[in-house]
């Protein structure tokens, strides 16, 4: 099968859609299937990539500015390249994975020449709305971007979505598109709990205490204040460390935070990590906890559980299909009582970590990329039997 993808964040992108839509390209490459990805280019010039055995072509892009640090690449008017390459491909399905220029060039061409389209939602309006937080109109700007998404997706033949509780929310704003729940998939042969990662304890000089882990973006999407804040009640109860792997706009302000609470020494903050090293600092943590409320799933959860982390999350969004009494705990949204609770009782219990670790390797089972890449072929079947509109 010959399947094209279109988005406007991918790899080495470091977000939650990039890595997932990266995966899932690879394993349909895996499984046979001639798979290549239209993104954005990091420089005003047209470019054609070959990653890995996929290919990567580039419509020149410029900085998408005031947002995320400037990782994010726009590109202007790609309709004639998009055009171009859906010609030469001759794409048997089209997948849409964000709905700006280049999935929408997309879409007018996939209609106009009858391709079929699928389109996965990777999205919230928190994610894309992130800068204009503390705005007096983000009420409203979170209003009528749901309209727009519910709006491109249901120009789409089938919809997928990380979860069962995304493919609600969706439905309840007024999707109509058939839709099919699909894990964002987690690579268990990359993230398993027989890693090593003691190395990376003496690399950034974490001392050897049970050891509390949040990996991701740091801005006000994610909610690490939190986390943040739990920490002195977590302190009174039990000695810890808690460490951030990630970047951001907030980064700097959470580190304040921890000053402010007196509780700097025992935090870390570090950067992403080199692929080569990511996988292995789970195999640091006793727990993984996920603040963010606005959650189609959570990646990192998933990444954490296939370690055999058991997970601590807001009790709000997706995330919670993650963590059930049996692998992990909840905590109500903003309540950092609570979440320091939860910590403790983990920490604090051997036989119940050790339980939560078990059940969070059986539970990752199902989220494997093999799983995954057979419920978009079979998505693909099915739109592919579907009638050509006229």
């Amino acid at each position: 099968m010959k399947i094209l993808f279109t988005t406007e964040s991918y790899y080495p992108i470091i977000d939650g859609g990039a890595i997932a839509q990266h995966r899932i390209v690879h394993e349909l490459i895996k499984k046979g299937h001639d798979v290549r990805v239209i993104a954005p280019a990091f420089s005003f010039k047209n470019t054609v990539e070959d990653e890995n055995g996929s290919t990567i072509y580039r419509p020149r892009a410029f900085v998408l500015p005031f947002y995320m640090n400037n990782k994010y690449h726009f590109t202007p008017f790609p309709l004639r390249y998009v055009k171009k390459i859906i010609e030469e491909f001759k794409p048997d399905v089209i997948n849409v994975c964000s709905p700006y220029p280049i999935s929408i060039c997309a879409m007018i061409v996939a209609k106009k020449i009858h391709i079929p389209l699928v389109g996965s939602i990777h999205i919230l309006p928190e994610n894309v709305l992130a800068p204009f937080f503390s705005s007096a109109l983000y009420p409203t700007m979170v209003k009528y971007t749901w309209s727009y998404l519910v709006y491109f997706y249901n120009r789409v033949d089938w919809a997928t979505v990380p979860t069962q509780t995304g493919a609600v929310m969706y439905r309840e704003k007024g999707l109509k598109t058939s839709v099919t729940p699909i894990s964002n998939g987690v690579n268990t042969e990359m993230f398993k709990p027989t890693n090593k990662g003691e190395y990376l304890r003496e690399r950034f000089n974490l001392p050897n205490k049970p050891l509390i882990l949040y990996t991701g973006r740091i801005n006000q999407e994610k909610n690490v204040d939190v986390l943040v804040k739990a920490i002195p009640s977590v302190l009174k109860n039990l000695d810890a460390h808690f460490l951030f792997c990630g970047s951001g706009g907030l980064k700097p302000d959470m580190m304040k935070l921890t000053q402010q609470l007196g509780v700097d020494a025992h935090t870390t903050f570090i950067d992403f990590l080199d692929w080569a090293d990511y996988p292995n600092i789970f195999t640091l943590a006793d727990v993984f906890v996920m603040p963010a409320e606005s959650e189609l799933q959570s990646i990192v959860t998933l990444e954490a559980i296939a370690t055999g982390v058991p997970p601590v999350v807001v009790n709000k969004g997706a995330v919670p299909e993650l963590a059930n009494a049996q692998n992990g705990l909840v905590f109500e949204p903003q309540d950092s009582n609570q979440l320091a609770k939860n910590i403790i009782t983990i920490l604090s219990d051997t036989n119940l970590k050790n339980t939560m670790k078990k059940n969070s390797l059986k539970l990752s089972e199902q989220h494997s990329m093999n799983a995954v890449g057979a419920q978009y072929e079979q998505v693909y079947e099915k739109v592919l039997s579907l009638p050509k509109k006229s």
